[in-house]
C-alpha cells in the first residue's frame, strides 16, 4: 500500500539544523491498525503529516501504490488528501459554526456529494457512535469524549484508504479513551482502512496489529 524510503527531515533553529528523521523507512503492504509511539518531539506528528502530504521531507520517497506522492503538485496533493486521507486531530478541530451533523457530513460535501445525501449518511454515523440526540448541537455543547467521537466519524465517513490519528485519545479520561479507540480500530477493520495512530498510551499497543517506536530518527518495530 504505502512505502517510505530513506526519508530525511530536518528543521532549522536559526542556522542550527535539528534532525527529525534520517533514512527513515516504513513499508505497509495491506490495511492494518498501526501504532506509532515515541516521546514528545520525536516526530510522530511529522510522520503523519508526511504520509498525509501536509509536510514535505528534504529527501526520500513516499510511494502509494508505487507512485511517489512527493512529486505531486499542490493540486494533486489536495486531491489525494480529499479522496484518500482521513485525519483525526488531537484537539478535534470541529467547526463551531456548523452542527454536529454538518461537521460529519462536510467531507462528503467537499467531495461533491449533495447536502441531503451527505446528511443522511452522517446521521447513520451518529447512530453508530451513539450521538443521534446531539445531531443539532454545536460542538461546543458536547463533552470532550463526544467531540472526539464526532471527529472520528468525520474522518471516517468517506471511508478513506488511509486514516491518520494524532493522539486521538490524549485529552480523554481512560474510560472515554477506550471507547474512542475501539470506535477507530473497529471501523478501520470494517472499512479495510490502513490506520496509523500516534499515541502515548501504551495500554493500546497490544490491541494494534503492529507498533513502531521512533528512536533517533528511525522506526523500530516493537515485538
Amino acid at each position: 500500500m504505502i512505502e517510505l524510503l530513506d526519508i530525511e527531515l530536518k528543521y532549522f533553529q536559526g542556522e542550527l539544523p535539528i534532525n527529525v528523521f534520517k533514512n527513515l523507512n516504513l513499508k505497509i503492504d495491506k490495511p492494518k491498525n498501526i501504532g506509532i509511539i515515541g516521546p514528545s518531539g520525536s516526530g510522530k506528528t511529522s510522520l503523519l503529516n508526511i504520509i498525509g502530504l501536509i509536510e514535505k521531507p528534504q529527501s526520500g520517497k513516499y510511494l502509494y501504490k508505487k507512485i511517489n506522492c512527493l512529486d505531486y503538485n499542490n493540486l494533486k496533493k489536495t486531491e489525494f488528501r480529499k479522496k484518500k486521507i482521513g485525519y483525526i486531530f488531537q484537539n478535534n478541530q470541529l467547526l463551531e459554526d456548523f452542527t454536529v451533523l454538518e461537521n460529519i457530513a462536510l467531507p462528503l460535501i467537499l467531495n461533491g456529494e449533495n447536502y441531503k445525501n451527505a446528511c443522511i449518511k452522517a446521521l447513520s454515523f451518529l447512530e453508530l457512535f451513539g450521538l443521534k440526540k446531539r445531531m443539532k448541537f454545536k460542538p461546543g455543547l458536547l463533552s470532550g469524549g463526544e467531540q472526539q467521537r464526532v471527529a472520528v466519524a468525520r474522518a471516517m465517513i468517506k471511508k478513506p484508504s488511509i486514516l491518520l490519528a494524532d493522539e486521538p485519545t490524549g485529552s480523554l479520561d481512560d474510560a472515554t479513551a477506550e471507547i474512542v479507540f475501539k470506535n477507530i480500530t473497529d471501523l478501520s477493520k470494517k472499512n479495510n482502512t490502513l490506520t496509523i495512530i500516534a499515541t502515548h498510551n501504551i495500554n493500546f499497543i497490544n490491541k494494534l496489529d503492529v507498533c513502531f517506536k521512533i528512536t533517533k530518527g528511525e522506526l523500530l518495530e516493537i515485538s
